[in-house]
């Protein structure tokens, strides 16, 4: 058996269970992927560091061989039925030569169909730790912007491990020479495993006025500090970039076309909420 190290953040010393299912450790005997999308290989090889928070034999490593923004790997999982008042969360175990914008797409209708909607993230990769096994959580649902899973089954995930809209700095990590990722421990669980204060973020912030003219302001309470800001077009394209100073919350997008946009928000813990914003 592959031993397994859970990450307590910032509670306490002592490890914490949650009801988990585990999809795919990738030792010896793990099922192999369903299929790979685009331009990127994958294969199961010994654990690059063996150190920190995933100590285990083998992992998944993935590079990349061309430039599509959507190149996958797709994950096979024991269909699992999930109820649309259930909610559960996907973690995995990531370890990148930088930050790289991962996203999963959890809505397919069957193994051989690779899903449609992209959903990130509860938590970002660290760039300070580069090279270091990470837990990165999903919550699974149908899309972005969904507060549910209503489809019932999970039968697959679709990963997208080096997407490079949201990471920062902006771009694409992998390749095939050097720049290689690592995935390894997949789980489901039935509670998130991150800190608490994962989710004050989304109740501390709010956008307003929203819809927006030409500026928005953001208001952060009980001591939330904001240290990022990106604002993304629905193409996913990145199209306002801001560090924000001391107390400011006012920003400007009188030169961006009307429409809808998606302002991703991240505090100083690396917490991050993307909320949606219509421009008139």
């Amino acid at each position: 058996m592959k031993k397994i190290l859970l990450l307590g953040l910032s509670i306490s010393t002592a490890f914490v269970s949650f009801g988990q299912t585990m999809v795919n450790d990738f030792e010896a005997g793990s099922a192999a992927l369903l299929n790979l999308g685009g331009g990127m290989t994958a294969d199961v090889v010994t654990n690059p560091n063996m150190t920190g928070l995933n100590t285990t034999s083998s992992c998944l490593e993935i590079r990349r061989t061309a430039a599509q923004w959507w190149v996958f790997a797709g994950v096979d999982v024991n269909d699992l039925m999930i109820s649309d008042t259930e909610i559960k969360y996907l973690s995995m175990m990531v370890n990148f030569p930088s930050q790289s914008d991962l996203g999963i797409r959890f809505d397919a209708t069957a193994d051989d169909n690779n899903g449609n909607e992209v959903v990130r993230p509860l938590n970002e990769y660290d760039a300070t730790s580069s090279g270091e096994w990470q837990e990165i959580v999903f919550e699974i649902k149908d899309n972005e912007t969904a507060t549910a899973f209503t489809l019932g089954t999970l039968y697959r995930l679709s990963i997208h491990p080096d997407m490079g809209f949201e990471n920062d700095p902006v771009g694409q990590i992998l390749n095939d020479t050097d720049m290689f990722g690592y995935i390894d421990e997949i789980r489901i669980l039935d509670t998130n495993p991150l800190h608490v204060n994962s989710f004050d973020i989304a109740n501390n912030i709010s956008i307003y006025p929203n819809p927006a003219d030409s500026a928005f302001k953001i208001k952060a309470m009980d001591n939330t500090s904001i240290t990022d800001i990106s604002v993304f077009n629905f193409l996913g394209k990145r199209v306002m970039h801001r560090k924000p100073t001391a107390n400011q919350e006012h920003y400007d997008i009188s030169d961006l076309a009307s429409g809808m946009y998606l302002v991703k928000i991240t505090d100083d813990n690396g917490n991050s909420i993307t909320k949606r914003l219509m421009k008139q």
